[in-house]
This record gives structure tokens, sequence and C-alpha cells, in this order.
């Protein structure tokens, strides 16, 4: 890689990527509790207001109706009473190894929350789509690289019109329901069940939890295949999905209440569909970064040894200690597993978006073209219809849920979520990030959201939960309840990151040589067994064996970092659920899902 080639690379980064303001300004105050929770969080409470938020528009443009949507009189008014409240749901749920017993919470929460027993939630007229973090591998085609079979690659299609078998609305691959078409809520609800139990968990390991959603809802140029020509070291877009077009305009109605959560328990590893992206998902050794990227990845020195000219002034390259080990890294330095991880410490380079391109695409009116590189109507937005305050996002993701948890859940029964608000006032995002952006970065105060393969009870300074007291534990403990949060720390071996927390299965999985031979999603076979993994130890404590106890989970930072960008559109939630008894009110994800209903509720308002 020359580097005239990576500059041309980045230049094209900072062009695709920078563009665009932010709305942060024109978002709407959230009312929230004195602690900042969200009225109507707690089982009975009444549901958050959205004081700010206007209708841009009633009527879809042009005379054009949807599903459940009045029909325009000639002179443009609408005839009936009054218009239905329309929600446009859509899931973007992790399709990777050990998503399962996630998956099957989700299930609960999300029929909860749209059922008749779920919290106020006045829309009368919903669609709800499912799509996975499987894209596959942005180029790589070679036999030993990552995600290259075609269960690894969903194309950010709908779910309903990719697994057979499963029922949707008048065949458009979602589901919906409205009071004035051939379609229930009843119906509708009964058809989610069998949908989510057919993401699955063998999807491609590099979860583009981002990336998928954007590309389904925003990309005005989603890529349909992405492929090496023979003799370049860069992948091309060769065409556009014309299926992604045609699912996104029969699903996103331009009047709705949009609202996206996003499932998954790995941080987002949303690769660059072009350029030099699809080194992530190749076999071969990654190129190695200069020493500034050790000690501070946002030093203007910190570049790729495969580069053949420093920064400006910088020191030469063909002199840099690190880079004098050789352009690439050793294979125990660059396990595939671990490829999405910190890419500007160990690389030199960034090979996934940033987060300001999702920031935008749910915030800002224009986005950017692809063959272009011109600013186009976000579809989102398309004639002017929705109001930022009307597209919410969470993200039910790797964090523990104490850091997301208001002061009495802390110490008392149930879980009710600290609003946006309410985290920027406590200072959680802190916790949670710490500071990714200084120079050098600031590292987050949980422990537990720290970021790296190694034991992080000898590693780090930062042991303690400043909240819970809570403190990392060595790898050679035996009690997988050691702390409450994550059980203890991994032997990893360099294969893998450290989690964030943990929880007990519903029902311990076996992990024997039959489960092997069927492709089972497990950790805990026999060859797993020398890393120790909290996971694999009975609840009573003891060595670890062939049977999975506990579910796991890792820092979702990028994920966590849109949520905190989005101020009070965000809705941000644990995939470690505190309540485990199916009979209590905040079982699973349904504090998520109260907290996200509380949201759109008060967008719901706001339309005529």
């Amino acid at each position: 890689m020359g580097k005239r080639s990576l500059a041309v690379l980045l230049v094209g980064a900072a062009l695709a990527w920078g563009c665009g303001k932010t709305n942060a300004d024109r978002r709407d105050r959230e009312t929230s509790g004195g602690d900042g929770t969200a009225e109507g969080a707690r089982p009975g409470g009444t549901a958050a207001s959205d004081t700010g938020a206007t209708n841009q528009g009633a009527a879809a443009s042009g005379g054009a109706t949807s599903m459940g949507g009045a029909v325009l009189s000639p002179d443009g008014s609408i005839p009936s009473a009054r218009p239905l409240h329309k929600l446009d749901l859509l899931l973007m749920v992790d399709n990777s190894l050990d998503m399962a017993e996630k998956q099957r919470l989700l299930k609960d929460a999300v029929s909860w929350m749209l059922g008749a027993d779920g919290p106020p939630l006045s829309a009368d007229d919903v669609h709800v789509g499912v799509v996975t973090s499987s894209l596959g591998s942005f180029g790589a085609q070679g036999a030993k690289d990552v995600c290259v079979t075609a269960q690894d690659n969903d194309h950010a299609h709908l779910l309903g019109s990719l697994r057979p078998g499963l029922e949707t609305f008048q065949n458009s691959g979602f589901l919906a329901w409205a009071p004035d078409v051939e379609a229930d809520r009843d119906t509708a609800l009964a058809q989610l069940a069998p949908m989510l139990d057919a993401v699955g968990e063998q999807g491609c390991g590099y979860e583009a939890s981002l990336e998928a959603w954007y590309r389904f809802l925003v990309d005005p140029e989603p890529p349909g295949t992405v492929a090496v020509p023979f003799g370049s070291s860069q992948a091309i877009v060769q065409d556009i999905d014309a299926t992604v077009l045609a699912q996104r305009a029969a699903f996103l109605r331009p009047d709705s209440v949009l609202a996206i959560v996003v499932l998954s328990d790995e941080n987002d590893c949303s690769v660059v569909s072009e350029g030099y992206g699809w080194l992530v998902t190749r076999a071969a050794p990654m190129y190695r970064g200069t020493s500034a990227c050790q000690e501070n990845p946002n030093d203007k020195c910190c570049q790729s040894c495969a580069e053949t000219t420093p920064n400006a002034g910088c020191p030469s390259i063909s002199t840099d200690p690190a880079c004098a080990l050789g352009n690439t890294l050793p294979v125990q330095d660059d396990d595939l597993n671990l490829r999405c991880w910190e890419q500007k410490r160990r690389y030199g380079f960034e090979l996934l978006y940033p987060i300001e391109r999702y920031q935008q695409g749910l915030t800002d009116q224009l986005v950017l073209q692809r063959s272009t590189a011109q600013l186009v109507a976000n579809p989102i937005f398309a004639g002017r219809q929705r109001h930022p305050s009307q597209v919410i996002f969470s993200g039910i993701v790797g964090v523990p849920w104490q850091d997301l948890a208001d002061k009495a859940s802390l110490g008392g029964p149930g879980l009710t979520l600290l609003t946006a608000a309410g985290l920027a006032g406590q200072k959680r995002w802190e916790l949670m990030l710490g500071d990714p952006a200084a120079s050098p970065p600031v590292r987050a105060l949980d422990p537990f959201m720290l970021e790296t393969p190694l034991d992080r009870s000898t590693s780090s300074s930062i042991r303690k939960h400043p909240l819970t007291g809570d403190e990392t534990v060595p790898s050679t403990s035996l009690e997988p309840g050691a702390n409450a949060i994550n059980g203890h720390e991994t032997d990893t071996y360099n294969r893998n990151l450290q989690a964030a927390c943990i929880f007990p299965r519903a029902t311990p999985k076996v992990c024997d040589e039959d489960a092997f031979n069927t492709d089972t999603a497990c950790r805990c076979f026999q060859e797993d067994l020398v890393y120790n993994n909290p996971v694999c130890q009975p609840p009573g404590g003891g060595q670890a064996n062939t049977t999975q106890y506990y579910e796991a989970a890792y820092p979702g930072v990028r994920h966590l970092q849109l949520l905190k960008s989005l101020g009070n559109n965000a809705v941000p939630a644990s995939i470690c659920p505190k309540v485990l008894e199916p009979d209590h009110p905040d079982f699973g994800y349904r504090p998520a899902m109260r907290a996200l209903a509380a949201r759109v509720q008060g967008a719901l308002a706001a339309l005529p």
C-alpha cells in the first residue's frame, strides 16, 4: 500500500464522512423526572412529552397514499377526522454467534411493547421490519477470508423477504397493521415471533450493526455487489441494490414516527464499502501503525508503516521503531477476532465508517451520494414531513445495566433507565466512554467498558466500578459471580476482548460433540475451556465445563458514541438484563422498550 493510494483513500474518506451539518441545535427538549428518568419509565407512569415536536405535513406529497394513510381530497384537505398515527419500527438484530438467547428476550419485549398489555402507545398504523448485521466481506474473496459465504450477507434486505416460510404483509417483507386494511395487530405480532426466530446466529462475525440500518433507510445508493477487481488493491461498488430501494420505499412513510432498535452484543464493525475496507476481512496480516499510534492514536504522527512519506512534522517512517519490526503485524498480534478493535492505534488508519455518518443520517436533511460526492436529500426526511424529533434511535448493546440505571434501581428492585438528559446530567457518558476524541484519548471510568484482550484486573489502573464498587477479578477465578457485572476476566490468549457484562441463561446449553458437529453456536466446547470463561462455569462455582450457563456481551463503544451524539433522540439500554423473572414487569428488555415507547409516544402526540 503506497503513500499515494492510502492518501487517496483518506482524502476520499474525509470528503465522504465530513459533509453535512448536524441538527443537534434543532432537537427538542425531552421532559424528564428530577433524576433524569423518563416520565412513564416506571409502570403506571405517564408518557414522556416531546413539547417541541412539530408535524411537517400530515399527508403524503402529491396525493400519494400509504397503508392506513388518509386519501387527499381534490382541494388537498384530509377528509377523515384524524389521520392515523403512524409508526415505522425497524429492528436491526445481530445474527452472529451466541445471539439466540438475546433475540428471545427482544422478541418478548417488542411483542409486549406493541401489544395490548404494553405501555401507552397510540400508534394505529404500524410497520415493523427486521434487518440483520451481516453485510458480507466487503470485497474479500479468499477461502480463508472472513464472511465470504452467502449466509454471511443479508444485504440489509428485509428478513421477511430472505428467510423461507415467513409471512409478511402482502408479501412485502415487513409486518403491518391498520384499521382500514385487512391487517390486524394480533396477526402481525404472531408473525413477528417466527421472524425473530429466523434471524439466527450463523451470520457474519463482523457485525455491521450501524451500517445495516443506514443502508436500508438512508444510503441514496445502497451497494449491491462489492468486489476487488483483478490486479487491484481496492474494492469498488459495482452496482446499486434495487431491492433495498424498493423495500425502503414500501416500508418508510414520509409522515411517520421512525424508531430504530439495534440489538448487538459486540461493538459495531461497519467496514467501509470501498477502497481498502476489505483488508479487514482478508486473512492476510494487517499493516502495523507507527510508534506514535501506541501512545496516542489521535496524534498527527500516527499513520501506517506501509506509507513511505511521513506526515508533516513527523519523523521518518523508515526509522520508526515500530515500523522497523516490519510493516505487518505478526499473527499473534492480529487475530481475526480482533480486526475491528482499535484500528487506528494498531494499524495506523481506520477502515470503519465514522460515527458522524450515522449521526448525520438520523438528523440531517442532506446526506452524501457516493457516486457524485454531492449532498442529496436524505430519504428519512424526504418531503420534509418528518421532523428530526420524530426519529428515535435505541441501542440495546454491550454495557452494564448499572451504567444506565437511575439511582433507585442500583440499590433496589426493578430497573428504570435514565433518559439522555439524565445520563448527561449524571455524567454517565464519561463513565461509559471517557473521551475518545481527546488527544490522547481519555479512558472510560467504568473498568468493564475498557476494550482490551488483557486481564483488566492487572493491566489497568481502573479496576473498581465507580457506582457499584464492583472490581475486576483475575482470569484465574473459579467463581462466575465473583463480581456482579462480568463475573471475572477471561484468559483470552489475545484472541478476544474482555466482556462488559454477563447474565444467566434461562436454560443452560450443552456444548457437546453433537452440538459441535451440527455447528451449534456455543462458547463452551472442549477446545474453549482453556480460556476459563465465566460463562462456562456452574453458578455455584468450579471449573469451566462444556455447559454454557451464562451469556456475555462486549463493550458497545461505537453504538454508545452514536447514542450520545443524538441527545434526546437516543434510548440506550443494556443487552445484559437486570431482571430475568418472566412475571416481573421489568423482565428482560422491557425497561428498554418502556423507555422507547415513552419517547415514541411523545413524538406521536405531536402528530395531528
